[in-house]
């Protein structure tokens, strides 16, 4: 393959990211809440802590009654502005993993999630990086439940977390060390 000096440049240009959550900060973990499904009648359990600078999130999905658990963090107003794609730095165990955000958009006056996967990553030992663009289809729902919402808008971005509700029940364990947000 023939290289221009125009590919071989932007080849060697730094990303243009930046930080929404660093793992190795232990005031992040403050900010970050667990959500299971026994808000909604459900028995799956999940917790975070964070462990040699990686927010560690494990716990057992059952999906009798619900079959979701999830980490949430509110955002700053415009932590998300000019982001075309967010970033998590995260080693998998396999499972559908997806990154859910919310903004003010509601639909029947409860707020829409919109949230794309973060591909599948295998058991391995190294850190991998999974991307999700914002300017894809993202899925769209409320509860659990397709709707119909407009497009997500980075800018208006109010919440940003990670979720796990793939229809699988059995134990589960992620380890996150950051989450940038990207042009």
């Amino acid at each position: 393959m023939f290289w221009s000096l125009a590919m071989i440049l932007a080849a060697a240009q730094p990303e243009n990211c930046w930080t929404i959550a660093d793992f190795s900060d232990p005031e992040e973990a403050r900010r970050w809440q667990v959500v299971n499904d026994g808000v909604m009648g459900g028995r799956s359990v999940g917790e975070a802590a964070i462990r040699d600078g990686a927010l560690y999130f494990a716990g057992t999905i059952n999906t009798n009654g619900g079959g979701f658990s999830s980490l949430r963090r509110s955002l700053d107003p415009g932590a998300l502005d000019g982001a075309g794609r967010i970033r998590v730095t995260m080693q998998g165990d396999g499972r559908d993993y997806q990154l859910s955000m919310r903004s003010d958009v509601a639909w029947r006056g409860r707020p829409v999630a919109y949230r794309g996967s973060l591909d599948p990553l295998g058991v391995e030992t190294g850190w991998q990086v999974a991307s999700v663009k914002l300017s894809d289809n993202l899925d769209t729902s409320i509860f659990g439940r397709t709707v119909r919402a407009p497009t997500f808008e980075p800018a208006a971005a109010r919440e940003i977390g990670i979720i796990l509700a793939d229809g699988q029940d059995g134990d589960f364990a992620v380890r996150i060390k950051r989450i940038e947000a990207c042009k």
